[in-house]
């Protein structure tokens, strides 16, 4: 079993982003990820957003796709929790987007955004003029005032998006291989299932289905599996913004039979 992070980029904005009017031309932005896209409807039987005790999953054949206003790809959005100080704005939001054809972001003054190549088919993005060429798995993070455009897509790429709030700190990471462990919220925020075998309590998830923790240990089982790992920080200093980054896949490591020994993310330059 192995543990990747991406580094935690400090945050662009120091004042708190407010959700920005309706989109006059559709509920999704040219990118899919406006915040004022309505949350998702949470499934009969599924808990609602907040604590919770035990772990919840939400299962991705549950959530509506949006349409972009392009007509370039659709979004799923997973979740999105709203700050403790202010119920109409957005802490963090976490969504996966199919993209079909190129075209530029839309902007998002006072987020900060990671995004995860959800499937076997080549992303090529440009960030600020520079070119990142994403291959599955891999993960770039960027400002939410950056000028970001799929260049170049190969078939039907997916991405997982993660937005935080300036002031928060964020990242996505990555668990790999064979193992069981226990997992609450201390140790992710949430949990995207992204291929392989993935059993939480004995329950079979699919691809893409999400887990939010609870603050009690629940058993998850990974079986030659790839899980995206979610943490958010809703307590972080101010600090000068940083380049778009993104970490090259490395050569695959035997799986083990042991838990993950996760590394603490790259501090803040």
């Amino acid at each position: 079993m192995s543990t990747r992070t991406t580094p935690v980029l400090p945050p662009t904005e120091a004042a708190p982003p407010t959700l920005p009017p309706l989109n006059p031309i559709g509920q999704a932005g040219r990118d899919g990820d406006e915040l004022d896209m309505p949350s998702p409807k949470k499934p009969s039987g599924e808990p609602g957003n907040g604590a919770a005790d035990t772990a919840r999953i939400i299962p991705m054949a549950t959530l509506e796709p949006q349409r972009w206003a392009n007509g370039r790809g659709w979004t799923r959005e997973i979740h999105r929790e709203p700050a403790a100080d202010s119920p109409q704005t957005v802490a963090w939001r976490l969504s996966l987007a199919d993209i079909e054809d190129t075209g530029p972001f839309s902007p998002f003054p006072g987020m900060e955004r990671h995004l995860l190549s959800a499937a076997p088919v080549p992303l090529q993005l440009s960030i600020d003029g520079v070119v990142h060429d994403l291959r599955y798995t891999q993960i770039v993070t960027f400002g939410g005032t950056s000028e970001v455009a799929t260049t170049a897509v190969h078939g039907r790429a997916q991405a997982l998006n993660l937005m935080v709030r300036s002031g928060i700190h964020g990242g996505l990471d990555l668990l790999e291989g064979d193992t069981q462990l226990s997992v609450s919220a201390a140790f992710a925020t949430a949990l995207v299932v992204l291929d392989g075998i993935v059993t939480l309590d004995d329950r079979r998830l699919e691809r893409f289905d999400t887990i939010l923790p609870g603050t009690e240990d629940t058993r998850l089982a990974l079986q030659g599996a790839t899980v995206a790992r979610v943490r958010v920080e809703t307590s972080a200093p101010d600090a000068a913004p940083a380049p778009a980054q993104h970490r090259p896949r490395p050569a695959p490591t035997p799986p083990s039979t042991g838990g993950p020994s996760p590394r603490e993310p790259t501090p803040a330059r």
